[in-house]
């Protein structure tokens, strides 16, 4: 195999970020068809590719090899069944499923046909984490003990006319939640052992878990404690989407996943790197937001075309859908929960 074949499933915001990544910044691989959702003709005309109207029909075309799904969450499950049934890799956006055993069905339909299954989470790709975990892993704090985050924003999206806001697709906290949750495993380098978690919504817009406080213990010893809300009435504290606070036996790591990453190893910080602005609605396409999601697919045809194991696999997706499971049990029980 040359360049490796990829068909796109989903027009949307993602859509077009995932066209534009393949198109322009992607060696090694070739977008060739767009299908799902009412852009997606428009979108494959933009990038002179195959529009085709059915997904049955985009999995049969012989030169399509994998295909990144970009697609409401309920539909996942279905839509890489059918793409591990006729032998197409599969790239997947998170949250993998919106349930565990959802994903369990992924991951065995995929093994069966001997197809790569990788799930889309941009975090681990982008700067300051990234970054951060190279300093982790390169001794700079000691062991890792202690992880606090944070995810603050002033709203969710609560249109229902939007397929987000729609209960089967399983709401804000599994949205935010798998991205908060799996860069915690990614950085500690452990499994979670149990989560204690407050789930609710205290606002008078009628959708589930728009606010969390979560504690969770990992199995190597390390504490983590994460705080979710789409309900903070004070745009003070959402500058960013992901801040999280990492001490280790010997410095600490302040990162904001979008702005800055500081180091500190006795009473004063660093500054070892910041993030280049990025402007979600005005500049969705410029260079600095598409670097994490352009790293990642990269990864992807790599790891298929090169043969070597998923870089981030269908097994570290179902590990943050588990613990958002775990987090929701935990509320309604008010005990601690294991994942499962």
């Amino acid at each position: 195999m040359s360049d490796l074949g990829i068909a796109l499933l989903g027009s949307g915001y993602m859509g077009q970020t995932y066209a534009e990544c393949i198109s322009k910044y992607n060696t090694r691989g070739k977008l060739v068809a767009i299908s799902g959702g009412r852009r997606a003709p428009g979108l494959a005309a933009n990038y002179g590719v195959d529009y085709v109207a059915e997904y049955a029909d985009l999995l049969a075309r012989p030169d399509v090899d994998a295909v990144l799904i970009a697609t409401p969450h309920s539909l996942h499950l279905e839509q890489v069944l059918a793409a591990a049934e006729q032998g197409k890799h599969v790239l997947v956006e998170k949250p993998m499923a919106t349930s565990v055993a959802d994903c369990d069905a992924m991951i065995a339909a995929c093994a069966r046909a001997g197809v790569t299954l990788e799930v889309i989470q941009t975090l681990r790709f982008r700067g300051t984490p990234a970054r951060a975990k190279a300093l982790i892993d390169d001794g700079a704090i000691g062991r890792v003990q202690m992880i606090r985050g944070q995810s603050l924003g002033q709203n969710y999206v609560i249109d229902t006319a939007s397929w987000a806001a729609l209960p089967e697709n399983g709401g804000a906290f599994l949205d935010m939640g798998v991205h908060n949750f799996d860069i915690m495993r990614f950085w500690t380098g452990s499994e979670v052992h149990r989560v204690f978690s407050h789930v609710t919504t205290y606002g008078s817009v009628k959708a589930p878990g728009l606010s969390a406080m979560t504690q969770l213990t990992f199995t190597n010893g390390v504490a983590g404690q994460q705080w979710t809300s789409f309900e903070v009435p004070s745009a003070q504290l959402t500058t960013s989407q992901h801040r999280y606070i990492v001490v280790g036996e010997k410095g600490i790591l302040d990162i904001d996943g979008y702005g800055k990453l500081h180091l500190s190893n006795g009473d004063s910080w660093e500054l070892v790197w910041e993030q280049p602005a990025i402007d979600f609605i005005k500049r969705p396409l410029d260079p600095a937001r598409l670097e994490a999601f352009f790293t990642q697919t990269q990864s992807f045809i790599d790891d298929v075309l090169d043969k070597r194991p998923p870089t981030v696999s269908g097994l570290d997706g179902r590990a943050a859908v588990a613990i958002v499971e775990a987090a929701w049990e935990s509320a309604r029980t008010g005990e601690s929960v294991a994942p499962a």
